[in-house]
């Protein structure tokens, strides 16, 4: 009896081994075609074929929806293609299938996508995931100084300085945030620091630097600024509005003079500087001309 019952569980035993030999067959070959995908999607990305890659991405989560790495891979493709809301969808994905450190992507497609609520929540917990990089806190500075939050903006700098305080972008910015909250001494040392460390002391940056000075009362400081400004510059009004103010509140008349009228030949209906030209010619001496700018100044209506 025991030899016949073995016998009789044989074909059992070999019953259940066939079973599972045929279900394990399309499974491996289904999990290997995504992952062959995947790798021709890397290869084709790593020679510059982005469009080839995005397809291979695509065809290796059709063949495994879990697929994480794939999902990722496919977000940053979408991503560096500016088709964020592809790239917020992919990233997500990943993200709730486990792939790390995908918050700080999704927090910048959030943003591209006007979306700032969700960009600030998303790049907190980025800060969280990513403590040693400091592109999120640099990200996170800019966006609150986008939203006008000039005091937070000034906090993320200066954790982005922390982590490298040579950033010389980020001491640049920093040095715009604490003008923006009339800190302006802070704002000249951040400027100073930024040069320092080579950044390109173009119009707007001798512009910005050279309006500190003037609210910090260093008149020849700002004015020489702002000069240098207008020479790589010479038709930006507001640099010459701020020189025409800067040397008419010195007293040089004879410089107010030509700086106003750099002003009105680029804005010939604005008032308030031809009654300030009148008032530089009448320090200067020229009494008539200068009434007589005035009174036309006054004639229309918005000079008070």
């Amino acid at each position: 009896m025991m030899t016949f019952r073995l016998i009789l569980c044989l074909p059992v035993v070999m019953l259940n081994l066939a079973i599972h030999t045929v279900n394990a067959v399309p499974l491996n070959k289904w999990y290997d075609k995504a992952r062959d995908l995947y790798r021709e999607g890397i290869a084709f990305r790593k020679s510059g074929q982005h469009e080839a890659a995005r397809q291979r991405f695509a065809a290796a989560i059709k063949a495994d929806s879990a697929f994480t790495a794939a999902y990722s891979a496919l977000g940053d493709i979408y991503f560096e293609k500016k088709s964020y809301t592809d790239a917020l969808f992919c990233c997500r994905k990943a993200q709730q299938l486990g792939a790390a450190n995908m918050s700080r992507q999704i927090g910048l497609s959030y943003y591209y996508l006007h979306q700032y609520e969700n960009a600030l929540e998303a790049l907190q917990q980025a800060l969280q995931e990513e403590p040693g990089n400091k592109m999120v806190p640099y990200q996170l500075a800019q966006l609150y100084a986008q939203l006008g939050n000039y005091r937070e903006s000034i906090h993320y700098y200066q954790e982005d300085l922390l982590l490298d305080s040579t950033h010389t972008a980020a001491w640049y910015e920093l040095g715009m945030m604490w003008f923006n909250v009339t800190e302006p001494a802070k704002a000249v040392r951040a400027f100073e620091k930024a040069a320092t460390l080579g950044c390109k002391q173009d119009a707007v940056f001798l512009f910005n630097t050279g309006a500190a000075w003037l609210q910090l009362q260093e008149t020849e400081k700002g004015i020489a600024c702002l000069l240098k400004a207008q020479e790589l510059q010479p038709d930006d009004e507001q640099v010459g509005f701020n020189l025409a103010q800067a040397f008419y509140g010195k007293g040089d008349f004879e410089a107010a003079v030509s700086q106003w009228e750099k002003v009105l030949c680029l804005q010939p209906t604005n008032a308030f500087a031809m009654f300030m030209l009148g008032k530089s010619y009448m320090g200067k001496g020229e009494m008539e001309r200068g009434m007589a700018l005035c009174d036309k100044a006054t004639a229309t209506g918005t000079i008070r």
